[in-house]
């Protein structure tokens, strides 16, 4: 746990790493409103009844419409996984960034060997995005009506999945060793 204190007060102290949980939590909950409201807005958009300025305002109320779109626990782990998400991009944006400085600094690789470097460390998230779409695409996805919370259990897994990965991402930032 000491680990993930260090790297979470380096990714704080640095003011490029504070921008990057910023925008990175703000981006994937904007994500989240537009796989949600983002088809129902836009179709408001399409009124010729209204004027532009009615629609624009019908458009941003229905797009960022949270209280019907989001239970009190769906908005929790929508506001937790985006938040997680954000500070797991800004730990490997910073792991990349003094790895890359020592990898530079002996010149035994170049710009392609540290983005292979950057796709190994891996996310969780893109992993669990990836089996859903599959389990979709064979019929499993109506399997989670059976669960008791109709799957909502996923996404309290896939959370502590993504916060597993910030704990073994946070250990590289904490002592990012070399080859």
């Amino acid at each position: 746990m000491n680990e993930l204190t260090e790297s979470l007060s380096l990714i704080f102290a640095r003011k490029d790493s504070r921008r990057m949980i910023i925008l990175s939590t703000l981006f994937f909950f904007l994500m989240l409103l537009a796989a949600q409201n983002g088809k129902s807005a836009g179709q408001l958009l399409t009124f010729t009844a209204l004027s532009f300025p009615e629609r624009c305002t019908l458009f941003l109320k229905t797009f960022f419409d949270i209280q019907d779109t989001f239970t009190a626990s769906t908005l929790i782990l929508a506001i937790l996984g985006s938040f997680f998400g954000g500070i797991n991009l800004s730990m490997a944006y910073t792991y990349m960034r003094m790895r890359g400085e020592i990898i530079l600094k002996s010149g035994l690789y170049s710009g392609l060997g540290m983005l292979i470097a950057f796709l190994g460390i891996g996310c969780a998230a893109c992993g669990t995005a990836l089996l859903s779409v599959l389990l979709g695409f064979f019929g499993f996805s109506t399997m989670l009506n059976v669960l008791p919370y109709k799957g909502e259990e996923i996404g309290y897994i896939g959370l502590l999945i993504l916060f597993i990965a910030t704990y073994a991402l946070s250990k590289k930032v904490a002592a990012p060793g070399t080859c």
